[in-house]
C-alpha cells in the first residue's frame, strides 16, 4: 500500500514572514484609526474654538436701543468662519422666549449655556448637512426687565472633514511605508535567524552514508532540542545497523554448524547402510542425530525470524492498552500441549487489573519464550507458576523448579546464542535475548531471581499505561 502524499505546507520562513506582516498590518490599521480619531478630535476642537469665539463676539454686540434688543453683527466674527473654505455658516439671534432678532428661525439653539462666557457645543443635522453648533447667551437689561439673548452660530463640516481625512490618509501612507520597511527588515532578520537551521541541513547533506558521528554544529538554545533529537536518532540508527550486522553474522555461523552436522550424519548413515547388517545400530543412531540436527536448525531459524520480527516491530508497532492477565493466559494456552508432553501444569495467579501500554504480538512472544524456558529446564511432572501483579509497576513472574542459573551467568544468558547450561544445553540460545529485546522496547525491566526452595524466577516489570 503506497504511503499517503504529504500535504504541502508553507516554509518556516514564509510562515514567520506572513505572521509578522499580519501583526504589522494590524498595527498599521490601528495607527490609521488612532490618527483619524485624534485628527477628528483636533478638528472638532479647532472648529469649536472658532465657533465659540464668533458667538461670543456677536454676543458682545447685543444692545438695547429705544427699548428694543438690537445687534450689530461684527464683520470679524463672520470673517473667521469664512476662512474654512466652502463651508456654509448659519446664525440665529433670539431671546430666550423665542423672539427672533435676526438670522435663521429654524436653526436649533440647543440647550442654554450655564455661563455667558462659556458657549455650549453640539452637532446636528440642518438642511441636509451635518453642522457644528455653538450657542452663547447674553443677559441685558431692557426698560422694564432683564432679558436673555441666545446667540447660535452653526457651520457645516466639509472643510474640517476633509482635513481629518487628509491627516488620516497621511498616517495611512506612513503606516504602509512602515509596513514595507518592516517586511524587508523582517525578511532579513528571519534569514539570519534561520541560518543555524541551514547549517544543520548542510552538515547532514554533506555527511557520508557511513558517518554516524554526532552533529557538532553550534546552534541557538531553541534549536538545541532539534540537534539533540537528530543525534539521538543517529545513535539509534547506528545501534540498529550494528545489531543487524552482528545478527546476520551470528546467524550465518549458527546455521552453518547444524547443517554441517546434518551433512556429516547423512554421510555416516549412507556408509553404514552399505556395510554389513551388524552396523544397523550405527545407522539408526546417525539418523537420530540427523533428526536432532534438523530439529535444532528449524528451531534456530524460527527463533531468528522471531527476533528479526521483534526488532522490526520495536519502532513501528502501535502501542495500545493491554491486560497482562489476558496476555499470560493466552501464552499459557499456546504452550499447553508442549507442557503436557513433559507432564507440567500451569498454576495461574492473575491480577485482572494489571495493564500496560505495548505491542500485543511482541509481548506475547516474550511471555511465550519465558514459559518455554521454564518448561524446557524445569523438572518433568512438575508445575510452572505464572503470577501477574498490578500497581504502578505491574509485573509478570514465571517461576520453575529446575536447576536454575548461577548468579554470575544471569546477565550473560540475555545475550544472543548464550545458554544457561553451557553450549551443550538444549535450545537455540535466543529465548531470553528476545525477552530482553521486547522489554527494552517497552521501557520495562527483566531480571532473573532465585525461586524458593529451588528453581528460577523470571520477573518482567512493566510501566503502567498513561491515563487518557
Amino acid at each position: 500500500m503506497s504511503a499517503a502524499p504529504l500535504r504541502e505546507t508553507w516554509s518556516l520562513r514564509r510562515r514567520l514572514l506572513g505572521q509578522l506582516l499580519l501583526v504589522f498590518s494590524g498595527l498599521a490599521v490601528l495607527l490609521y484609526l488612532s490618527v483619524q480619531a485624534v485628527a477628528g478630535r483636533a478638528a472638532d476642537s479647532t472648529q469649536d474654538t472658532i465657533l465659540g469665539a464668533s458667538a461670543i463676539a456677536i454676543a458682545e454686540q447685543v444692545r438695547v436701543t429705544e427699548g428694543e434688543v438690537t445687534v450689530d453683527l461684527p464683520y470679524a466674527a463672520l470673517e473667521m468662519l469664512g476662512l474654512a473654505g466652502e463651508d456654509r455658516v448659519f446664525y440665529r439671534i433670539a431671546t430666550s422666549g423665542g423672539q427672533l432678532i435676526t438670522g435663521y428661525q429654524d436653526l436649533p439653539p440647543g440647550a442654554q449655556p450655564e455661563q455667558e462666557d462659556t458657549p455650549r457645543f453640539f452637532t446636528t443635522r440642518y438642511r441636509g448637512d451635518t453642522v457644528r453648533v455653538a450657542t452663547a447667551r447674553r443677559s441685558i437689561l431692557t426698560s422694564d426687565q432683564r432679558a436673555t439673548v441666545l446667540i447660535t452660530v452653526a457651520q457645516t463640516r466639509e472643510a474640517f472633514g476633509t482635513l481629518t481625512t487628509n491627516i488620516a490618509l497621511s498616517a495611512a501612507g506612513v503606516g504602509l511605508g512602515f509596513l514595507a520597511l518592516a517586511g524587508l527588515l523582517t525578511w532579513v532578520a528571519i534569514n539570519r535567524a534561520l541560518k543555524p537551521v541551514h547549517e544543520i541541513e548542510r552538515a547532514i547533506a554533506e555527511r557520508a552514508s557511513d558517518d554516524f558521528s554526532p552533529l557538532e554544529t553550534a546552534a541557538p538554545r531553541e534549536i538545541e532540542p532539534l540537534v539533540d533529537a537528530i543525534n539521538d536518532f543517529i545513535e539509534r540508527l547506528r545501534n540498529t545497523l550494528d545489531t543487524s550486522q552482528q545478527f546476520i553474522a551470528e546467524a550465518a555461523h549458527r546455521i552453518r554448524t547444524p547443517l554441517a552436522a546434518l551433512k556429516a550424519q547423512a554421510e555416516v548413515a549412507l556408509k553404514s547402510g552399505a556395510g554389513p547388517s551388524g552396523e544397523a545400530g550405527a545407522s539408526e543412531e546417525s539418523l537420530r542425530r540427523m533428526l536432532r540436527a534438523a530439529d535444532e536448525t528449524s528451531q534456530l531459524t524460527t527463533q531468528m525470524l522471531t527476533q528479526a520480527m521483534i526488532a522490526y516491530r520495536a519502532e513501528r508497532a502501535e502501542r495500545q492498552p493491554l491486560s497482562l492477565a489476558a496476555l499470560a493466559r493466552t501464552a499459557a494456552r499456546d504452550l499447553e500441549v508442549t507442557a503436557e508432553m513433559r507432564g507440567i501444569d500451569f498454576r495461574l495467579d492473575l491480577d485482572e487489573t494489571a495493564e500496560t501500554l505495548g505491542d500485543e504480538i511482541a509481548l506475547l512472544e516474550a511471555i511465550r519464550n519465558g514459559l518455554d524456558n521454564a518448561i524446557k529446564y524445569g523438572p518433568a511432572d512438575d508445575y510452572v507458576e505464572i503470577i501477574v501483579t498490578g500497581g504502578k509497576a505491574p509485573e509478570i513472574i514465571i517461576a520453575d523448579h529446575g536447576p536454575g542459573i548461577p548468579r554470575q551467568d544471569r546477565d550473560l544468558v540475555f545475550e544472543r546464542f548464550r545458554r544457561g547450561g553451557g553450549e551443550k544445553a538444549m535450545g537455540s540460545g535466543l529465548g531470553l535475548s528476545i525477552v530482553r529485546q521486547v522489554m527494552l522496547s517497552h521501557r520495562g525491566r527483566v531480571r532473573l531471581e532465585d525461586n524458593e526452595p529451588q528453581g528460577l524466577r523470571l520477573r518482567l516489570t512493566f510501566s503502567a499505561p498513561r491515563k487518557r
